[in-house]
């Protein structure tokens, strides 16, 4: 059985061009990766370039998000939150790095004001020029986080802001010292980043990654994900169109929420492939000189916690989007609880891919190790993408949240 019948998703229904994209984006990654992994391993980084160029230029999957009236494919509303989730997981089962790139491109277009000012530099027109061109962008996503030792800041949700944006003469700056982006630092196009105004209230500052006065240190060494070579950034001062930063309240968590579903998706993606992977191996390991090992009991204990927590996960991003497409009404209530909802299943989402990487692992011991296996690499990846996200990563934020949320907690 194929994992379209093995991982059901009840009560949803795709129109046919949904269907259409999400069919043609696991042939592309059944032909051009899944198929040849050993030579697409021994060919990166340079056949990852030409394979996402494939996939976000060539199919079209750069331009998802961007509204249809300004030359995409209009999936930028939250009633297309299932479909792009449905995209991801098969873009995370070839290579979880192209579904992080595009998880961020994606999230962009769920902060982004619809319309705004008819001189062509409002900020909708801008990101949807950048993601229409015929080049391939790689957006990147700075969040708050831990900060620095010694150093007072505005806060998010208990989270520091490292970035401050200031006006003046009709015009914003940008300064921040020491950013790290999700991903994807070092060849950046276009970044977004949460900083902090005058007042300390938190935004989203869009800044060119051609702008001056941003300065990139080297590339930094990552578990996984390494053709999203990240790198710090500091701005001085970088100056931006006013209309480029959005200031209205529920913005950044809009962001976070978008995130914690798109992310889930990628890694859910990686954690399927790698399903098919143990599915394969296990299906022709004999034990005792006879007897297939998965037919071992305790060997069936372990797979069927492999196939419990992807099983599980499934269910719960796709009701997470179910909820993001029936959250319409404005308020910050309903912003909050889709926030709250969407860092719990986020969270639980990658902790409940890496136990099922990790039980499989344990029971294909070497060969799980091996390169030639792809295993190792789907495991580098999610745990990578695991700790992306201050919250996502670190329990206790979206603990914090989550007692803010159902308890009224005031004071942590």
């Amino acid at each position: 059985m194929g994992i379209d019948e093995l991982f059901i998703v009840p009560g949803r229904s795709r129109d046919d061009e949904s269907k259409s994209v999400a069919t043609l984006v696991r042939q592309w990654a059944d032909r051009e990766i899944i198929a040849k992994r050993l030579e697409y391993h021994q060919g990166y980084p340079a056949l990852f370039r030409e394979k996402m160029k494939d996939l976000a230029l060539s199919i079209g999957l750069q331009r998802m998000a961007v509204p249809a009236d300004l030359g995409g494919f209009g999936w930028n509303t939250p009633e297309r939150a299932s479909d792009l989730l449905d995209v991801l997981i098969e873009a995370g089962r070839a290579d979880a790095s192209f579904g992080v790139l595009l998880a961020m491109n994606y999230a962009l277009f769920s902060s982004a004001p619809v319309s705004g000012p008819s001189d062509g530099g409002s900020l909708i027109k801008v990101l949807s020029e950048t993601f229409s061109s015929d080049e391939l962008v790689m957006p990147a996503i700075v969040l708050p986080g831990p900060g620095h030792a010694g150093q007072t800041t505005a806060l998010f949700k208990s989270r520091s802001i490292l970035a401050r944006v200031r006006s003046a003469g009709g015009d914003s700056f940008v300064h921040g010292s020491r950013l790290r982006p999700l991903a994807a630092g070092h060849d950046a196009g276009l970044f977004c980043i949460v900083c902090a105004d005058g007042n300390d209230q938190p935004g989203l500052a869009f800044v060119a990654g051609d702008a001056g006065g941003i300065v990139r240190s080297g590339p930094i060494v990552t578990t996984g994900l390494n053709a999203c070579t990240n790198a710090e950034i500091t701005l001085d001062d970088v100056k931006i169109p006013s209309e480029h930063v959005i200031d209205s309240p529920g913005a950044v968590e809009s962001l976070y929420s978008r995130l914690g579903l798109l992310l889930g998706g990628v890694s859910l993606g990686a954690g399927l492939n790698f399903f098919e992977i143990l599915q394969n191996w296990c299906g022709s390991r004999v034990i005792k000189g006879s007897s297939l090992l998965k037919e071992n009991p305790l060997c069936a204990s372990v797979l069927a916690d492999v196939a419990e927590e992807l099983s599980l996960t499934n269910l719960l991003l796709h009701d997470l989007a179910g909820l993001m497409a029936q959250s319409q009404q404005s308020g910050p209530m309903d912003e909050t609880a889709l926030f709250t909802y969407a860092g719990m299943i986020g969270s639980r989402s990658q902790q409940a891919v890496m136990r099922a990487i990790n039980r499989g692992l344990e029971l294909m011991g070497s060969a799980g190790y091996a390169k030639e296996w792809h295993a190792e690499k789907h495991w580098r990846d999610v745990k990578t993408i695991q700790s992306l996200m201050c919250g996502v990563a670190a329990e206790t934020p979206v603990k914090m949240d989550t007692a803010r949320f159902f308890f009224s907690c005031s004071q942590v």
